[in-house]
């Protein structure tokens, strides 16, 4: 499979469909198998690609907000960070994958030790939106831009002028 053929997942509907889950999983755990299903049939189709495998991660994170049983919910959190790290380690400079990872740690307890990461993943995913603005403006929908902007702003963590640059960039609100 080409680098080309590999990350055409951006241009596929079925892709822009299972982000839509993944959101809808974060508010509801009834939505979290069929994401899991949606991203499964689209690295069996695209292959092993790291934004799509974070996304799987992130439903790993998600299996540990909803579990019910404290074996099972630290079980699904410890996988969830192992395995956001190391694709964070692998692809640094992807905006997914900071977005997500930045997410989930962003509204973890501060005594679990995920602040310092947190903040990095939102002030690279800053950057990064600043630097590449071609690339996200064909790679996102507006309601996947939207939502990770409106969380940047959310977080307080970075500053106003940017926040307000990315926002005229990206004609967001």
């Amino acid at each position: 499979m080409s680098a080309q053929t590999s990350s055409n997942f951006y241009a596929d509907t079925a892709y822009r469909r299972a982000q839509k889950l993944y959101f809808l999983a974060v508010q509801s755990e009834e939505y979290l198998e069929e994401a899991e299903k949606a991203f499964q049939s689209l690295i069996s189709r695209y292959g092993r690609q790291d934004p799509l495998l974070m996304y799987l991660h992130g439903l790993t994170a998600l299996k540990a907000r909803y579990a019910l049983n404290p074996l099972k919910k630290r079980d699904y959190f410890y996988e969830a960070v192992r395995q956001m790290d190391a694709i964070v380690q692998k692809t640094p400079n992807d905006v997914e994958i900071r977005f997500l990872r930045g997410s989930f740690y962003y509204y973890l307890p501060f005594f679990l030790g995920k602040r310092a990461q947190a903040e990095e993943d939102l002030r690279t995913l800053t950057l990064l939106l600043l630097k590449n603005v071609d690339t996200y403006r064909k790679r996102y929908s507006y309601e996947a831009l939207k939502a990770i902007i409106g969380f940047l702003e959310q977080s307080r963590w970075i500053e106003d002028e940017k926040i307000k640059k990315i926002k005229e960039i990206y004609t967001i609100f």
